[in-house]
């Protein structure tokens, strides 16, 4: 898994690319809370080129948008594939953040 964040005035844009697997969650993790520390108005999250995440993953993302909530923040996906996109849907994810399809 590789994470690059990049920050514009109140939206922060975090791209993920690779595999999220359980192991790595704890970065993920981190990357979040220093995110949530800093209280944008908008996280998105470009997952274009994100191949699998883990229920652990998708996890961390609903920390996240727990975390932006109390802060008045929002979180949206974009670029979620077909697979990953069913993933969301089965969880519901899709219910509690604005998710694109690439």
């Amino acid at each position: 898994m590789d994470i690059k964040v990049s920050e514009n005035e109140d939206r922060i844009v975090v791209t993920l690319r690779g595999d999220i697997y359980v192991e790595q969650t704890d970065e993920l993790l981190e990357t979040f809370n220093s995110i949530i520390e800093k209280s944008p108005q908008e996280v998105i999250i470009n997952i274009k080129d994100l191949k699998s995440i883990t229920s652990s993953g998708i996890g961390k993302i609903v920390l996240l948008y727990k975390g932006l909530n109390r802060k008045n923040g929002k979180i949206r996906i974009i670029g979620a594939n077909e697979t990953i996109m069913q993933i969301f849907k089965v969880v519901k994810l899709d219910k509690l953040v604005e998710i694109e399809a690439s």
